[in-house]
């Protein structure tokens, strides 16, 4: 399966993402690590119901929520509704219906701090405006972090197991889906660009890059807090499409280097080594900081392959021999992993954009 793991790496002030009142005080959500670090987080339903504020705002329709017993769920069409199709559903049985559900071709598990995070209290009060009543005091818990935000995602935009859809949504589709036998499996497929310009709604490529320019280029505000509306802060975005589930998320941190903050090039590196080829990471550097960066770090370790070479002239024993040559391959794979990263400015986000939608669901996939 195709998939294009991303990590964004970004900075969060204030409560955007409140985990509930306690008496007076708003608690801000967060979580206590073994070694007794407290990391505060946005949580992923929190930025996928952001994200979906953002897609209707661009005119794609939203699945209208309901409650048809104790629990709210939303339509289950994946063929009408962005929401549905991006971010899955799941539809209990009732009378006449199978129960259904769809798994998320996007997946993300929030903003997440990666570091320990003090946590300060905003002091208030609210005023009675006749000047009858005492003011009532509140506090609200706020934090400043820079968290790491993971996202997956598939080539299963706009394409539906049959056992994701029902006959009747089949048939009341507004345009006309290609079914496929793949695997054994019967699905069904939304067009990749329709014809029609009035149901671009309905192109799997409309829908991708919809999700991408809201994530990655134009951003997403958070529900109103206690102190104000917010955006993330962008500093760095790792993009790695890989038919492979590689651990790109664990390989992902910062460092602060002359008031900037830097992503952790050790890390990268390390994942590197794991590339195969076809594969390729890529970079889009908010700060404008890492490209000097990497190229610094490739002219170190050219000096160094030039001293081990020296070395290695001069090396007297097997032994010392075959420890330089080993260093000194070492270096040169560190090289090429550097010299392979490709780094994008923000004015080139919608090559990124492109890219990205032509790997999932692009070209292979006629209509």
């Amino acid at each position: 399966m195709k998939r294009v793991l991303i990590s964004i790496l970004a900075r969060v002030k204030g409560n955007v993402n409140a985990n509930g009142t306690v008496a007076a005080l708003t608690e801000i959500k967060k979580f206590f690590t073994t070694d007794g670090e407290t990391r505060v987080y946005v949580s992923g339903r929190c930025v996928k119901y952001c994200i979906k504020q953002r897609l209707s705002e661009k005119g794609f329709e939203l699945s209208p929520l309901e409650r048809p017993r104790r629990v709210v769920i939303s339509k289950g069409n994946p063929v009408l509704y962005i929401d549905d199709d991006l971010f899955g559903f799941m539809m209990a049985e009732v009378p006449g219906e199978a129960a259904r559900r769809r798994f998320a071709p996007i997946k993300t598990d929030g903003i997440v701090a990666l570091k320990h995070c003090e946590i300060t209290r905003d002091f208030g009060g609210r005023f009675d405006p006749t000047g009858k009543e005492m003011p009532s005091p509140f506090e609200v818990e706020v934090a400043d972090f820079i968290g790491q935000n993971n996202w997956i995602l598939t080539e299963n935009i706009g394409k539906f197991e049959d056992k994701e859809i029902t006959e009747e949504i089949i048939q009341s589709s507004p345009v006309k889906l290609e079914e496929k036998e793949e695997n054994r499996k019967k699905y069904y497929y939304l067009p990749s660009e329709p014809s029609d310009n009035s149901k671009l709604a309905y192109g799997r490529k409309n829908r991708l890059k919809a999700f991408l320019e809201v994530l990655l280029k134009e951003r997403y505000t958070f529900p109103r807090s206690a102190t104000g509306l917010h955006q993330p802060h962008y500093y760095y975005a790792v993009i790695l499409p890989t038919e492979r589930l590689l651990p790109l998320f664990a390989h992902i941190d910062y460092e602060i280097k002359n008031g900037k903050v830097m992503l952790n090039l050790d890390k990268i590196e390390d994942l590197g080594s794991l590339l195969m080829d076809g594969e390729k990471i890529t970079i889009i550097d908010f700060e404008h900081a890492l490209k000097d960066e990497v190229k610094l770090r490739i002219e170190n370790c050219k000096k160094k392959v030039e001293e081990l070479e020296k070395e290695l002239k001069d090396a007297g024993s097997e032994e010392q021999k075959k420890r330089l040559e080993e260093d000194r391959q070492e270096l040169e794979k560190r090289i090429e992993v550097l010299e392979s990263i490709e780094i994008i400015s923000p004015y080139k986000i919608e090559n990124v954009i492109n890219e990205i939608t032509n790997y999932l669901v692009g070209a292979n996939d006629e209509y």
